[in-house]
């Protein structure tokens, strides 16, 4: 029988989960419980929409716009052809524990735009923020196809040259437990496998190397420092990030690699942020480094 794209992507989300040992699920369990009644309903916390295109999704959510702090801009996952800007989980909460203006970026779906013209998306929204809080930190992070995204447009000088920006105004990309940094690469055997060659075909078609961050880096590019996350249990994201880190050090960027050992692909996403989280702490001291 011919699975459904939505049960392809539902299946490779729980495959990313499972595949972590009983014996970490069980030391972890007190955190699981805790974070899972956090999701897409904290989007309810006040929050503005700021329209940056003529689709609906062309828009980024502005939450708390008089903070202090840097700005913090989230691209929401969901294999490049699902998922909205309202996924925010805990960042509402995180931003306020670190006086932060939070932005949830949208961007239009497979297979109506590829992820260039998401990417095009994404930039326009950080472009807009900019013009907003001129001189003011922004930091651009993603999860799973966002943080594909968010390293694109973090690498690739062509995305904010539209806007009249680069890379490097970022003042730091954050990814959590991405996939296709380079949709080339290698992408297993068996049912997992054959997943990733799906999600990936049908995404990026015939552009997976012009559309891969890995393979966009360019020697002399000057680049913002990048954060990576990715859980222990996924070979694929740990191969990915790993790539992308090497390539980043060796044009010259500034790359870390951490792994997230109890999570699983949503976990990290949905607990990143919550009190005692210790991904959203390490991102906590990385963002504090931006101006104020």
């Amino acid at each position: 029988m011919r699975l459904s794209r939505r049960a392809i992507l539902f299946a490779a989300v729980v495959l990313a989960g499972s595949a972590t040992s009983a014996a970490a699920q069980s030391a972890r369990g007190g955190l699981r419980h805790r974070r899972s009644g956090s999701g897409p309903a904290d989007a309810a916390a006040p929050h503005e929409r700021i329209p940056v295109g003529a689709d609906d999704r062309q828009a980024y959510d502005l939450y708390r716009p008089d903070a202090a702090g840097p700005i913090l801009a989230y691209v929401h996952g969901g294999g490049w052809a699902h998922g909205d800007r309202s996924m925010v989980h805990a960042l509402p909460d995180f931003a306020a524990r670190h006086d932060l203006i939070l932005a949830s970026i949208g961007y239009r779906l497979v297979p109506e735009v590829t992820p260039r013209e998401q990417a095009q998306d994404v930039a326009a929204a950080l472009a807009d923020l900019v013009r907003r809080y001129p001189g003011r930190g922004l930091y651009l992070m993603g999860h799973s196809a966002g943080a594909h995204l968010a390293a694109l447009v973090g690498v690739d000088p062509v995305y904010l040259a539209e806007h009249g920006l680069a890379p490097s105004d970022l003042a730091g990309v954050i990814l959590l437990d991405g996939a296709g940094y380079d949709a080339t690469g290698d992408r297993g055997t068996g049912f997992a496998g054959q997943i990733l060659t799906r999600l990936y075909d049908e995404a990026f078609g015939d552009q997976a190397a012009a559309l891969s961050p890995t393979l966009r880096i360019a020697p002399g590019v000057p680049l913002p420092p990048f954060l990576i996350f990715h859980i222990a249990s996924r070979a694929d994201s740990r191969a990915q990030s790993e790539g992308l880190a090497r390539v980043l050090q060796q044009a010259g960027g500034q790359a870390e690699v951490i792994v997230a050992p109890g999570d699983s692909h949503r976990e990290i996403n949905v607990g990143f942020g919550q009190p005692g989280d210790p991904q959203g702490e390490r991102a906590a001291r990385f963002i504090a480094q931006a101006p104020r």
